[in-house]
């Protein structure tokens, strides 16, 4: 049985910024910098789908996580999942994220997952995951704000 996390929230930023972040498959340190030790592209790699990166996290899991992009549609949708295991606590992970302009500097950002617990509870990796996209969220304002005064 799958189970499902999800983060919904507004995002102050344009729209076509926070796609460009998040489209830049292969810059997700960019996006978690204190929580990816490394990131490692396939041979080939060139943002497209089909394409790998192998992540490669510090505590409180260590190890790699191998992710695929799986498709998009441009600047509304972007899906991805994890192929083979992971150090992660969880298997069959697939997860997208659905971007609408509310405004010219509001995003309205919808990233859901679905999982399956794997040496941990569901609660606890529901948890992990919308604390990970609540970081991404805030990270991407940040790094917009500081785009401006720069």
């Amino acid at each position: 049985m799958s189970n499902e996390a999800k983060t919904k929230r507004v995002v102050n930023v344009p729209r076509q910024y926070f796609w460009n972040r998040l489209r830049a498959f292969g810059e997700i340190k960019t996006l978690l910098p204190d929580n990816i030790i490394e990131v490692k592209l396939s041979d080939g790699f060139s943002d497209s789908i089909g394409d790998v990166r192998s992540v490669y996290l510090g505590d409180p899991y260590p190890g790699e996580v191998i992710e695929r992009l799986d498709g998009y549609e441009e600047g509304l949708s972007l899906t991805y999942s994890i192929v083979d295991k992971s150090c992660l606590p969880m298997l069959n992970y697939v997860a997208c994220v659905n971007l609408k302009e509310i405004s010219p500097n509001e995003t309205d950002v919808n990233w859901c997952s679905h999982f399956v617990p794997d040496g941990a509870t569901e609660d606890e990796i529901t948890e992990l995951l919308q604390s990970l996209y609540s970081l991404i969220f805030d990270n991407i304002e940040d790094q917009y704000k500081n785009s401006l005064s720069s």
